[in-house]
Parts: C-alpha cells; structure tokens; sequence
C-alpha cells in the first residue's frame, strides 16, 4: 500500500501545534461526512482517513512514533539489509518490562503487558492503516529493498489475510433499512419533516421542498445493525408525492385545468385561479375556447437542488355548459344559433 502522509490529510505541517491539527480536523471532517455527500462514493474513506489522521497526529506518543519511523519508512527497510537499525530503538515499544532500560533481555524478571499495537500505529481494528498494513510498508511491500525474502512476504500475506478473515467473521454486518413516506404535493412544494422510529429511536428527518415522487433520500449510519456492537447501516427513505386532482406535474412545471363558465369564456372577464403559492387573478379575453393554456411565471414548484429557482404554473381552462337554462335564456341561443 501507498504510504499515508497525515500531516497532508490533514493539510497541516509537521510543526503544527495541537489545537491547529484539531481545527483541520472539524473542517476536514465537516467537508468529507457521508451526510453531507450523499452522492460521492469517496466521501466515507476520506472521512475516515481524516480520522485515522487525528487519532495518529493528536496523541503526543503516537505522533512522535510516527514522526520517526513513517517519514523515514524506506529507511528503515534498507536498513534490514544491513543489519542496522538507523538509530531507532524499537526496544521502547515493544514487550515493555516493568522496569527501566530492560529492554528484550535483561536479566531482571520482566513483567508481560499486553499492547495493542493497531492503536500504537494509528489503526483500529477492520480499518485499513493500522499494525499489519504499516509493518507491510516498511518490510512487505516487495521488490529488491526487500530485507527478509519471498517466503516472509508470503506468510505474512497468509497472516494478514486470516486476520482480516477473523475480523470480518466476528464483526456483525451493517444492515440498511427502507422505509416508504408519502407526503402530498402541497408539502412537497413547501418542504416538511416526518418522524420515524428505527429500533427503538426516533429520527425527524427533514424533506426539502421540490423532491420528486419516487426519489430517495439516505440518512447514513441511521439504519440498524445485524448483531449486538455491530456498525449501523444506513436509512433509505422513499418518496412518494400524491397529487390532487385538476393537477399534473412535470418537472418544475405545474399544470391546473380550471373551469371557466360559458358567459366568461364568450364575452370575456376575470376568474380566480387557486395556485399552491396562493389566488391569483387571472383575466380571461373573450372568445377563449376550452383547452387554452396561460402561463403565470415562477409559481410552479421550487427546484430540490436550489429553492431559489422555481417553474411554472399553467392554467388549462376548461369551459362549464350551463346545465339548466332559462326559457329566456334558450330563446336567446336559438336566436344566436340562427346568425
């Protein structure tokens, strides 16, 4: 594997103090979380690279650790060939006694302590960066630097292979959750918010104004997981925008068929259409025919990715035969027919 610059992750230098590494981490962190990215496939391994950077770079014993070996890596793996070891004493981290300066073998009774050597090396265990990937860079990573030959690259891939096998058998698999939520098309154009129980939790989830019926939305980390201290999948939620009768929507545009009655359709006057964004007047000339569109700008629905930029609202009118009339009134049609 590639060798991690932390300080690079993290967009800090070497002599960075701790509250500067602290503040590239929020922004970094705020930049790559999942939530905020629900599209970018890459998002979650930089953010969890950014976190492997500062849990390494923000405690004072593991950042010396890597301050001497992981810059100077290829250093070290020449030096198994020479039978050196650049002047580092590994002694210090490794099999620590209980007393001082006993190092491997001193003659003194050494207590045993167990060290986790995944949380030495930045790494945690199932995540990549931790105890076998690093000693993988500085003495598995082939080719002539390599100081202890083919077979110690192969057991070592045995090893690693196991463990990680080991890993994944003991670790519960995250487990997703889709859950359907319908909401009607007024509140589609203005936004709203369901509340939904997920193991016991409630979760208000925010559903911004102009989403489409069908379309998904996905709460990362918000599902459940499939054993006890197993990792949450994720909450995938879908959609559903009933619409009203009269009412047709394509895209950002919306679509209203209104009754207009014969008189005004024949000689012409105002009617009031009914918009979601409020009544509006609309004059209708004389003379308009049943199936005619007009246009009223910037009242369709809002646009999911900017609520800013809307569509349209266009009105279809339809026209109302009177369903009774008058002898007056059919005198006077019989009398129009006739012209």
């Amino acid at each position: 594997m590639n060798y991690k610059n932390y300080y690079d992750i993290l967009g800090v230098s070497k002599s960075a103090s701790e509250k500067e590494i602290k503040k590239a981490y929020r922004k970094k962190a705020a930049k790559y979380h999942p939530d905020k990215n629900p599209d970018d496939d890459t998002a979650e391994d930089k953010f969890k690279e950014v976190g492997e950077a500062y849990e390494v770079l923000s405690d004072p014993e593991k950042r010396d650790l890597y301050n001497k070996v992981g810059k100077d890596w290829k250093k070290y793996q020449r030096a198994g060939q020479n039978g050196g070891g650049g002047g580092f004493d590994w002694s210090q981290y490794a099999g620590q006694s209980g007393g001082r300066g006993q190092g491997f073998g001193g003659g003194r009774q050494q207590q045993s302590h167990r060290v986790n050597m995944d949380d030495m090396f930045g790494g945690a265990s199932g995540q990549e960066g931790g105890f076998s990937s690093f000693f993988e860079t500085i003495f598995g990573g082939g080719g002539s630097e390599n100081p202890f030959g083919g077979q110690a690259q192969q057991q070592g891939r045995q090893f690693r292979t196991r463990d990680r096998q080991s890993r994944q058998q003991q670790r519960p698999a995250k487990k997703n959750i889709i859950a359907n939520i319908t909401i009607p098309l007024r509140q589609a154009f203005e936004g709203t918010s369901r509340t939904v129980r997920v193991a016991g939790e409630k979760i208000k989830v925010r559903i911004p104004a102009g989403i489409h019926d069908g379309q998904k939305l996905k709460l990362s980390g918000k599902g459940s997981a499939a054993g006890p201290g197993g990792q949450r999948g994720d909450l995938l939620l879908n959609i559903n925008v009933t619409i009203p009768e009269k009412y047709e929507r394509k895209g950002k545009n919306l679509y209203y068929s209104h009754p207009v009655d014969l008189y005004t359709a024949v000689l012409g006057g105002e009617t009031q259409v009914p918009t979601l964004n409020g009544t509006i007047k609309l004059n209708i000339p004389a003379g308009t025919s049943g199936g005619k569109l007009f246009k009223l700008g910037g009242q369709g629905m809002p646009s999911f990715a900017d609520n800013k930029k809307r569509g349209d609202f266009f009105v279809r009118t339809t026209i109302q035969v009177p369903e009774k009339l008058t002898d007056e009134e059919k005198k006077l049609f019989k009398k129009l027919a006739k012209k």
